[in-house]
């Protein structure tokens, strides 16, 4: 973001956290196919990725945008998740899930080499397995009421 960036592209939201998820995702499970799932299985809206460990069968990662975007393969199996961080949202009825699953990650591929980028849906298969903790965030009634 640039110093004279819009004031358009920063949007603040208040809100508090709720309930903990720790879970373990086991061998060749989607890794935010898998956390969506679990959000809709306790009802939680919308969560924030405090820490996650574990390894993928292979790494799949995007930069850039539009026109400049590229994906980075990190060729495992065995490619260690060195860190996970973002939001995970999902439709549960009464709870916000507005919005799409946005996560990060820092990858070690099998020759150390070290990657980040913005995690491609269906394309990152947990090899092992992955231990993830998620936080729900529940956004105050009057910031959802200006979404609507």
């Amino acid at each position: 973001m640039s110093a004279q960036s819009n004031s358009s592209d920063v949007k603040l939201e208040a809100g508090c956290y709720g309930r903990t998820l720790i879970a373990r995702l086991k061998p060749n499970e989607d890794i935010v196919e898998s956390l969506e799932r679990l959000c809709a299985q306790y009802g939680i809206g919308r969560a924030v990725v405090r820490s996650a460990v574990g390894s993928l069968i292979d790494g799949h990662l995007t930069s850039g945008a539009g026109a400049v975007q590229a994906t980075q393969i990190v060729k495992g199996p065995g490619v260690e998740i060195v860190g996970l961080f973002g939001e995970v949202a999902c439709a549960v009825p009464g709870r916000d899930g507005t919005g799409t699953t946005e996560l990060t990650a820092i990858l070690s591929g099998t020759d150390s080499q070290v990657f980040a980028g913005r995690v491609v849906r269906g394309m990152n298969l947990s090899f092992i397995t992955v231990e993830v903790t998620l936080q729900e965030w529940l956004a105050d009634a009057e910031e959802l009421a200006k979404r609507a």
